[in-house]
């Protein structure tokens, strides 16, 4: 299979050409952006739950979740379609909640002692009026707590939070009192991919609120007491928030797959030589951007920041360490292109080729299915978002293209 002789343009960089410069996504056949949402090839429904023939298909959610857009707020994505907004398709593993009533302060269930007043009277992070509720301190040390029946002993508490009033620390609790540590409170705005993340901890039947100084008030909304899942990032946030009220939910069941058994023509490009493209944002060092049961296609090794490529049972090209970018505020992109055939297996991240290809090269011509920032498990998942993928049969590109489309 020859090389295909690219300049490259169009968002991802120019190199000279003696012929005229081609748009490399031309040429594949399959091409999604998460973030228009925009697709070439297909089919792909965005809407409800996509089914057989469809690119990708939706393998989870449970529950309507808020999640950051482009203008930075929240805006609601439905329970049954894919996790995005206009920034992409929100990849995070199977998340479990506590905190009832999260936007609701003046509730019951939330405890306040006298010098502490609660009401929902605040622009919610998703940009509604009167969504979010106000805290305001006229007596110091006053406490707003909530109880919650747990044996699960890890938690991580988070909240988007903005100052309303006066200038003392708000603190935090897991423990009903008995510790308390200051908030990271962002300022006079939500900021919705920097939220208030305020501590980690190993707690049963937590009790959980916030306490202050008399002069101030804060605005609170979407609280959430998180059960972090395999190799969650180190406080990094979850950016899909969920509504609780009476009962704890389960945030985020998140799995963009291409099943062969479904006709899904990705399924069937990657059962033989193929190209591709992928782009997104990761909170963790490591994580599965595409991948196969066999797991084949892209991994980030955690620990070392290392990308692989594999298309064959022991076949791999391999990045130096340190070229996967990550940040829990998801700034950083990556981007990863490749080609393969059965003898052939090249692939660069973020403008830094992988080594020559070692092991057993050879097509996966049995492959059944592959996701899309997930193996399914919260261990591999890229804790972030996809942004792009494009994949097309029988293309290959010289090292100077692979570089120059992923830099």
């Amino acid at each position: 299979m020859g090389s295909l002789n690219l300049g490259i343009g169009i968002g991802i960089g120019k190199m000279k050409s003696r012929s005229a410069p081609i748009d490399p996504f031309s040429l594949f056949t399959q091409d999604i952006d998460w973030r228009v949402p925009s697709v070439k090839g297909g089919p792909q429904s965005f809407t409800g739950s996509p089914g057989a023939g469809n690119d990708f298909r939706q393998g989870g959610n449970a529950v309507v979740c808020y999640a950051p857009n482009a203008a930075g707020t929240l805006s609601a994505m439905s329970s049954t379609a894919f996790r995005r907004t206009d920034k992409g398709e929100m990849q995070y593993p199977s998340i479990n909640t506590g905190l009832k009533w999260n936007r609701d302060l003046t509730n019951v269930l939330w405890v306040k002692d006298a010098g502490v007043t609660a009401a929902k009277n605040q622009t919610g992070a998703d940009g509604g009026a009167n969504a979010a509720s106000s805290l305001t301190w006229t007596v110091d040390d006053a406490k707003c707590l909530q109880s919650f029946t747990s044996t699960v002993f890890d938690r991580m508490l988070q909240c988007d939070i903005k100052r309303l009033s006066g200038s003392a620390a708000l603190e935090c609790t897991m423990d009903n009192g008995a510790s308390w540590q200051t908030v990271v409170v962002q300022g006079s705005a939500y900021d919705v991919w920097r939220p208030s993340v305020n501590f980690q901890a190993a707690v049963t039947n937590p009790v959980v609120g916030w306490r202050s100084k008399a002069g101030n008030s804060f605005a609170f909304d979407f609280a959430l007491l998180i059960v972090p899942p395999s190799n969650w990032p180190s406080l990094a946030p979850i950016h899909a928030r969920p509504i609780t009220t009476s009962a704890t939910v389960q945030t985020f069941i998140e799995r963009a797959y291409a099943s062969f058994p479904d006709s899904s023509p990705l399924a069937t490009i990657a059962r033989g030589a193929f190209g591709f493209f992928w782009q997104g944002r990761s909170s963790r060092q490591g994580g599965y951007p595409m991948t196969s049961a066999s797991k084949l296609f892209l991994n980030a090794i955690s620990g070392t920041g290392e990308v692989v490529f594999k298309n064959g049972v022991s076949g791999s090209t391999t990045t130096p360490a340190g070229v996967w970018r990550y940040d829990n505020a998801l700034t950083q992109v990556n981007k990863i292109a490749g080609w393969c055939d059965a003898t052939h297996l090249r692939m660069a991240c973020n403008g830094v080729l992988g080594g020559a290809a070692t092991g057993t090269l050879g097509l996966d011509t049995a492959l059944d299915h592959w996701d899309l920032g997930t193996n399914g498990a919260g261990q591999n998942s890229i804790f972030g978002i996809n942004e792009r993928i494009s994949m097309g049969p029988n293309i290959s590109f010289t090292d100077a293209q692979l570089v120059a489309m992923t830099t």
